[in-house]
C-alpha cells in the first residue's frame, strides 16, 4: 500500500511538472535539449533530439513510460506546420518534419530549408550530421537557413 502511495505522489508531482510547456525558447524545467540533428532529406527533414530529463522526469519516464513527455517534444517544433514524432525514448527522440524544404529548378533543383523557431534553446544544432563536414552550431532557438543540392 504505502508504495502505491509513493508512486502515486511520484506520478502526481512529475505530471505537475511535465504540464508546463515553454512560453518561448525556454525549455521546460525537467528537460534539457543538449544536442538536435537535422537531415534534410527533399522536402522533408529528419531531426534526432537528445536531451537530459531531471530526477523526477526520469522516475515518471521510468514508472510511465517515455511517451509521457511527447507534449515537450512536441513543443519544441510549435513553429513547423506538420511533424511526427517517430520514436521517444528515454534519452533521446526522433521526429520527422514535413515539407520544409522546396526545390528550385531553376538552378539545379537545389533545396532550400528555411529558418524555424524551436521552442527551446539547444546547447548543440547539428545538419548534415553525415556529411564529412557537418555544420555545428552552439546555443541556437532556431534553425539555420541551408541548401542542398541532391544527391547525383
Amino acid at each position: 500500500m504505502k508504495r502505491i502511495i509513493i508512486m502515486l505522489l511520484l506520478a502526481l508531482i512529475a505530471t505537475s511538472l511535465i504540464s508546463f510547456g515553454p512560453a518561448s525558447a525556454d525549455s521546460p524545467r525537467y528537460l534539457h535539449i543538449t544536442e538536435m540533428t537535422m537531415e534534410p532529406q527533399g522536402p522533408h527533414a529528419s531531426f534526432t533530439v537528445e536531451y537530459e530529463l531531471d530526477f523526477i522526469a526520469r522516475l515518471y519516464v521510468l514508472f510511465l513510460g517515455s511517451g509521457n513527455i511527447e507534449p515537450a517534444i512536441n513543443d519544441m517544433f510549435y513553429d513547423f506546420d506538420e511533424i511526427k514524432i517517430i520514436s521517444i525514448k528515454e534519452n533521446h527522440a526522433k521526429v520527422l518534419a514535413y515539407n520544409v524544404g522546396y526545390q528550385d529548378d531553376d538552378i539545379g533543383g537545389v533545396y532550400f530549408y528555411d529558418s524555424y523557431m524551436l521552442g527551446a534553446t539547444v546547447d548543440t544544432f547539428i545538419v548534415f550530421p553525415d556529411s564529412e563536414n557537418p555544420e555545428r552550431l552552439y546555443n541556437v532557438a532556431l534553425t539555420p537557413n541551408v541548401f542542398m543540392r541532391p544527391a547525383e
